[in-house]
């Protein structure tokens, strides 16, 4: 599996979360956080899909501009799904998300996606 590809396939799994943060953020919120949507919950969600889709776009790009250095992106990206897979088990620990097999599956792929990009980036 190339630094290329784990880049692509953590673009693609972004994109799932800008998806249904977009088009059906009620979902979302009741099944991660076992919440109502709100109007300034669902404002909320459409600035973090959008956010989330700037980052999805970078990591799909990367291979096409950063060939020489995708190393060193390598290596900053593991560090990112680290942190987000720490801070989701933190949120399930703390009971911010409903314990789910969705919600804990989450933080095993991010940690899969630091490991891989850390792996991979000291090839």
């Amino acid at each position: 599996m190339s630094l290329s590809l784990i880049f692509r396939l953590s673009a693609g799994y972004i994109g799932i979360w800008v998806l249904m943060m977009a088009f059906v953020p009620s979902m979302v919120a009741s099944d991660t956080l076992g919440v109502d949507l709100t109007t300034p919950l669902k404002a909320q969600m459409q600035i973090t899909a959008l956010t989330a889709l700037t980052v999805a776009i970078f990591n799909w790009t990367v291979t096409m501009w950063a060939t020489e250095n995708m190393a060193k992106f390598g290596r900053v990206a593991a560090y990112v799904w680290a942190a987000f897979a720490l801070l989701n088990v933190y949120f399930l620990a703390d009971s911010v998300m409903l314990a789910t097999a969705q919600n804990y599956s989450s933080p095993v792929i991010m940690g899969a996606f630091a490991v891989l990009f850390f792996v991979k980036s000291n090839d």
